[in-house]
């Protein structure tokens, strides 16, 4: 049986058992969530920075997961940050998930039923030099641990479908929502979309600015793209920080996802990502899940993300520094 090292432990967090335990734990009981999750949310979003800049804020995303006796598997869903591909889902090779709290076992058997469907040309086997150089799965493995553990929950009793997404079409994306659909409808199924919000500067080419909430819904509605601030732009005669207009941007992100219906959803993201621009890396992972959604086809018809937490690893005031931003969103399923 084949397991897929902790690439990142010792860099991106602690290698040592005990030191890590005592961080994770702690960002969980700082939630004050320690008597349980929210009933029903099935579906969280969660950032994959170093925990030492994201883990407060994620922690608020696994502690508002419904995690019981019931559960058996979890889905995990993130972007790829190093290989291109398109209108594939790459799934883990592995048959477990090594972390310094302990492994995680993959479902090898769901896991065969995906690469059987449309020809195997759908869900496709990952390469391991993929996988491992991959963080944005990795990141939540240790999380997803200490999280069973802090709930009393057997690790070995759940099991993980990690999945790598890269660049599909809409046919593709609901293809795949379409397979979703099954385990989505099934409440044993937690699912974790892995990404951070938005990456804001020069060095990660995006500079977005709106001066107000008005002003990035006036640009929705007319579908007009907003400002790129540049070295002539004279930040004095803005409205806001840079780093107030960011959190405008994501938490209309955040809205988006909120607000509209699960038959709207999917449309109104990707026009909300046309317009802004706004670098959220998870926002493919996040489209696959709203596709999921639009097929469920719910009486309700509309999944209500909440938002627990958000922060940024710096406020940033000029065009010379640069931020991350992270945000914790959780969704009822009632199925």
């Amino acid at each position: 049986m084949s397991t897929r090292p902790a690439t990142h432990a010792g860099s991106w967090y602690s290698n040592r058992r005990s030191e890590l335990s005592s961080q994770l734990v702690g960002y969980l009981n700082d939630t004050g969530m320690r008597d349980g999750g929210i009933s029903k949310a099935r579906l969280i979003i969660s950032p994959h920075a170093g925990y030492r800049y994201c883990g407060a804020t994620m922690a608020h995303a696994y502690a508002s997961l419904d995690v019981n006796p019931a559960i058996k598997r979890v889905f995990i869903l993130g972007p790829s940050h190093h290989v291109y591909f398109r209108n594939q889902i790459f799934v883990t090779r592995f048959h477990s998930l090594e972390t310094p709290l302990g492994s995680l076992q993959v479902d090898v058997e769901v896991v065969k039923k995906l690469h059987k469907l449309q020809e195997g040309h759908l869900f496709v086997p990952m390469d391991n030099d993929a996988d491992m150089g991959e963080h944005s799965l990795e990141m939540q493995f240790p999380m997803l641990v200490q999280t069973l553990q802090w709930r009393g929950i057997d690790v070995n009793s759940v099991k993980i479908v990690p999945m790598m997404v890269s660049h599909n079409s809409a046919e593709v994306d609901l293809a795949v929502g379409n397979v979703l659909k099954e385990y989505l409808m099934d409440p044993s199924n937690l699912f974790a979309i892995s990404s951070d919000f938005c990456h804001w500067g020069r060095r990660f080419a995006y500079t977005g600015y709106v001066g107000s909430q008005d002003e990035l819904e006036d640009a929705l509605q007319e579908e007009t793209e907003i400002e790129m601030l540049t070295a002539r732009s004279k930040l004095s005669h803005h409205q806001v920080d840079v780093w107030q207009s960011i959190e405008l941007l994501d938490k209309m992100a955040m809205k988006v996802l909120s607000d509209n219906t699960d038959d709207a959803k999917y449309n109104a993201w990707k026009q909300y990502l046309d317009i802004t621009g706004n670098t959220i890396c998870g926002a493919r992972p996040i489209a696959v899940m709203l596709s999921a959604l639009q097929t469920v086809r719910r009486p309700a018809g509309k999944t209500r993300f909440e938002w627990p937490s958000y922060s940024q690893s710096s406020h940033v005031k000029n065009l010379d520094e640069s931020s991350v931003s992270y945000a914790a969103g959780y969704a009822v399923i009632d199925n």
